[in-house]
């Protein structure tokens, strides 16, 4: 459960950084904030599950 959580918060790093690639290439600052916002949700679902689990 512990390397769940980790990849979660991985894949929310990866969801944050493909956000700033899509504002910049697309210039669309909605988008890039949907996105950065289900990044940052994806990772802290990720935390509550590491502190749950009990390794953090």
């Amino acid at each position: 459960m512990f390397y769940f959580a980790k990849s979660l918060q991985a894949a929310a790093m990866a969801v944050t950084a493909l956000a700033l690639f899509v504002g910049f290439k697309e210039g669309s600052m909605t988008k890039e904030l949907t996105m950065l916002g289900i990044g940052v949700v994806i990772f802290l679902i990720g935390r509550i599950v590491e502190q749950y689990v009990g390794r953090g």
